[in-house]
């Protein structure tokens, strides 16, 4: 009986022992980007296990959903996720405009003659920027917790804003806003429109074509001849005034509709379009009518009698917003991209500068990420918006990148270039290997590595100058690692490692698709992948595969380690990020934060130390990991291997 009690006994202090341990994790800190998860459409906190929330960039939108003029050389673009950029140069050159702006889905922009500029948002507001976009502040006082889809100007100054709860106005410039909504029950407004005698139209999402006159104490319905047959002709998305003050309305699926009585009688005005779905209408200064809808840019020369496509260099693509300037040119945001044309010229894309590039490679460190792209070069976190920090790179496409005590090293098409930590300098090491280089690391001892086709190279000044080490040979150095004391170097099918009180020597040959990463688990030993296999090494030297059944089909791209927990695994694949938390035994996939598969390229995998990890996608840009430990399987874990232990 003593021996049971005894033996009761010391469960129980592991259980409390494996508890304080577990509820005494490390505390994570804030990382980078982590207050603007919240105001994500459809937040969800993160679960247990990994969730994924994107960044929006570097420079990435799904959608270009707003467009302004300033200037004359001075245009705005909202996208849809990926905040606000702006061109000082008409569209050839673009940079982020987002301090202060704590919304990224941007609905709508409207630049005020003396500069102001508006921008509204998806659920965080209405922002003004008072110095061209360079700083936003908060004016929602009214306005809180709702979407501001429209915002328009009336020639006494009042300004409406268009919002999910009605029309709201402001005779301050929006440092106070009050409801406009008798007659108009809170509904959600898509478009708002005033004549010269300020009588206003508001298109709603679902209950039609309101208006109010100058002397109106409300809204009311004007259906009258609006057939209004179905739900595809009461969402009115846009409205624009034409030639003579003729009021245009653009559904969601019924097309266009014309009026030129102020609304009392309306005529269907499609002849010509052959996609029904309207998203944007505008008018240039000739009179000449644009419409963007699901499939392309139409233009009407004759006051909507018929329409003609606009289609010559851009693609069929979903059109959001307008803008027309001075001259007659027409800029257009669509699904894939920026454009500028007009009735007699083709489209130019505009947008190189502002689409998502491939992100090969990452590196973290003083509450920085760094990203290297291929072809934009690298972009580091400031503010919680993506900079670029290109000065000094010729080439832009980054395929590795190493952090050491001094300097920041990137690998690019044309060699080795690096730049001090807290700088933004890049200078070439000119002195570097002429052969292709494949991989780059550095040591405990600030020793710089780089793995190329004809062998391995060392420098210990920083990069200034190189020593080929021959006893690895002239094989293709594809992977590099270092740990505390040893560095490890990786050909296609052979390990090399070496410390301080050792020389070179192999320490695993495995025949097959060859190594693509190694990193140093600390008390725990070494790991490799290859496409197809994860292997460790123990710290007695003894190598083993792990367990892969989770990965089945999918080519494995790269793996980063739990900093707390080594027994946690992200392995980064191309259809997603998979991850366990039991050293392979078991595999799980992570999914977005709204629930939804998350199945692109993860060129690679940073884990860091305040529970973010960071991922370098194909398509998606710089995407963020959060992990969250899954309390009930580690005390199950706790248990059965107490239960395991007394059973034996």
């Amino acid at each position: 009986m003593s021996v049971r009690k005894a033996l009761t006994g010391l469960v129980l202090v592991f259980i409390l022992v494996g508890l304080g341990a577990f509820f005494n994790q490390p505390k994570s800190r804030p990382f980078p980007f982590s207050r603007p998860l919240e105001f994500l459409p459809d937040y969800q906190a993160p679960g247990e296990g990994v969730t994924l929330y994107p960044t929006g960039g570097p420079f990435g939108f799904d959608i270009i959903e707003a467009i302004a003029m300033g200037d004359e050389n001075e245009l705005y673009v909202g996208t849809f996720g990926g905040g606000l950029f702006k061109s000082e140069d008409r569209g050839k050159n673009w940079r982020p405009m987002n301090r202060g702006l704590k919304g990224k889905f941007i609905s709508t922009l409207f630049v005020l003659e003396d500069g102001k500029v508006f921008a509204g948002t998806i659920r965080a507001g209405l922002f003004m920027s008072k110095d061209h976009g360079k700083q936003w502040i908060s004016v929602n006082k009214g306005l809180e917790r709702t979407d501001v889809k429209t915002i328009i100007m009336l020639r006494s100054g009042v300004l409406l804003a268009g919002t999910g709860k009605g029309v709201y106005i402001s005779r301050n410039e929006g440092q106070r806003w009050e409801p406009y909504n008798k007659g108009l029950d809170h509904t959600q407004i898509q478009s708002i429109v005033a004549t010269r005698d300020q009588t206003l139209f508001a298109g709603t999402q679902g209950i039609g074509i309101f208006k109010r006159g100058p002397q109106d104490d409300h809204w009311f319905s004007i259906a009258s001849g609006f057939s209004f047959k179905g739900l595809e002709e009461r969402v009115v998305r846009t409205l624009v005034l034409g030639r003579e003050e003729v009021l245009y309305a653009g559904t969601m699926s019924a097309g266009i509709f014309r009026s030129a009585d102020g609304g009392t009688s309306w005529q269907n005005s499609n002849a010509g379009l052959n996609n029904l779905s309207i998203r944007t209408l505008t008018v240039d200064n000739k009179g000449i009518l644009y419409a963007g809808t699901g499939e392309g840019v139409y233009y009407s020369e004759n006051n909507g009698g018929d329409w003609i496509i606009l289609s010559a260099g851009m693609e069929n693509d979903q059109v959001h917003s307008f803008v027309a300037n001075k001259t007659g040119a027409l800029y257009a945001g669509s699904s894939s991209g920026l454009y500028v044309g007009d009735i007699h010229s083709p489209w130019r894309s505009l947008h190189d500068q502002l689409l998502i590039s491939p992100i090969l490679s990452l590196t973290y460190g003083d509450q920085r990420i760094v990203a290297g792209t291929a072809g934009k070069g690298t972009y580091v976190n400031r503010d919680d918006n993506w900079m670029s920090d290109n000065l000094g790179l010729v080439n832009l496409t980054i395929r590795a990148m190493a952090r050491g005590k001094v300097f920041l090293y990137v690998l690019t098409n044309d060699g080795v270039y690096r730049r001090q930590l807290g700088r933004h300098q890049w200078k070439q090491l000119k002195n570097a290997p002429d052969d292709p280089i494949l991989s780059v690391t550095v040591d405990a001892a600030d020793q710089v590595y780089l793995g190329t086709s004809a062998g391995l190279f060392s420098s210990g000044d920083h990069g200034e100058s190189w020593t080929l080490i021959s006893a690895l040979g002239s094989a293709p150095l594809s992977a590099l690692a270092v740990s505390e004391q040893s560095v490890f170097a990786a050909t296609k099918n052979t390990i090399w490692s070496k410390s301080p009180k050792t020389s070179w020597k192999k320490v695993i040959t495995q025949e097959g698709s060859g190594f693509k990463q190694m990193l140093w688990r600390t008390k725990k030993g070494l790991i490799a992948i290859t496409p197809q296999q994860i292997l460790e090494q123990d710290l007695q030297g003894l190598w083993s595969e792990l367990k892969t059944d989770g990965l089945n089909g999918l080519e494995i791209q790269s793996i980063a380690v739990d900093p707390h927990n080594s027994d946690i695994l992200y392995v980064g694949t191309n259809q997603g990020l998979i991850w366990s938390a039991d050293n392979g035994a078991s595999w799980e996939k992570a999914r977005l934060y709204h629930g939804e598969k998350f199945e692109d390229t993860v060129h690679q995998v940073l884990a860091t130390d305040n529970s973010a990890i960071w991922l370098a996608t194909e398509k998606e840009g710089v995407v963020i990991g959060i992990s969250k430990p899954a309390r009930r399987n580690v005390l199950q874990q706790l248990t059965d291997r107490i239960t395991s232990l007394f059973s034996q």
